[in-house]
């Protein structure tokens, strides 16, 4: 049975669940034809990826949205969810939301218009997946708790073998992994989630094997940040979680066993 259009562009996105994605990688090592239209569209997905004109939004238009965000000071200050005021803060739930997108817009844009060094531009790369994971709903393309699951299948898929860890602290749980796009390389992401708070875990290869950084912290646009290299390979975590819960993780990420065991 021929696929749909659809669906193969949701395969190559990583989009489907992942029964689906494994009947299709199935009929890949048997179907050339299906296996040349699969080449094909990686190709155009990677050729838009490096070829595609980058526009920073017009300062006008920068100053039109900002200028509608002081009407977000007018919400009263008491939105606290006690009984006296729960049904105050769903009054304004509508309003909340809408503030929430135009924030969203307004950091959009700001983020096209930074150009500083390297690292900046790789640690603007990280925010942008790590947010687009979160906001598309697709954390994962490997959906396990279990390393013996996660680590093969993203090894199949790159050319390095990522380690993989199973729990940060008390309280995480290990969601699964995927196969990313940062450094104009494909990476390793490993994606967590520690109460409320997803926590994305990036690694690759370091063009400097010989060589290890020690932990960087930052913060930017709400999320901790953490990069370091060590032992070959280039590590960096991003969440929007308390700075000391943040620290903690990164800790347990840093000490883990090269191997991933």
């Amino acid at each position: 049975m021929k696929l749909e259009p659809q669906q193969l562009n949701a395969f190559v996105d990583g989009e489907l669940d992942l029964l689906a994605q494994r009947e299709i990688e199935d009929r890949l090592q048997h179907d050339d034809a299906l296996r040349d239209e699969v080449q094909a569209l990686r190709q155009l997905r990677q050729s838009v990826r490096d070829h595609a004109d980058y526009h920073v939004a017009p300062d006008a238009f920068r100053r039109r949205i900002e200028a509608l965000v002081p009407a977000a000071t007018a919400m009263p200050s008491r939105l606290s969810v006690g009984r006296g005021s729960l049904q105050h803060w769903l009054d304004w739930r509508p309003m909340m939301v809408a503030f929430a997108a135009m924030a969203l817009l307004v950091a959009a844009l700001n983020l096209t218009g930074w150009r500083q060094g390297d690292g900046d531009r790789l640690g603007r790369e990280v925010i942008a997946s790590h947010v687009r994971s979160t906001l598309g709903l697709h954390l994962v393309d490997i959906a396990s708790s279990d390393h013996h699951t996660v680590k093969p299948w993203l090894s199949s898929k790159l050319d390095f073998s990522p380690p993989v860890q199973e729990a940060l602290l008390p309280g995480s749980v290990f969601l699964g992994g995927r196969v990313d796009y940062l450094d104009g390389r494909p990476v390793a992401a490993l994606v967590y989630r520690q109460g409320a708070h997803v926590v994305s875990s990036f690694m690759w290869p370091t063009a400097r094997p010989a060589a290890d950084d020690a932990v960087v912290f930052s913060t930017d646009k709400g999320f901790q940040m953490a990069h370091w290299s060590r032992s070959g390979m280039t590590h960096w975590v991003i969440s929007d979680v308390e700075r000391e819960t943040f620290a903690a993780i990164v800790s347990s990420l840093e000490v883990a066993a090269p191997s991933g065991q």
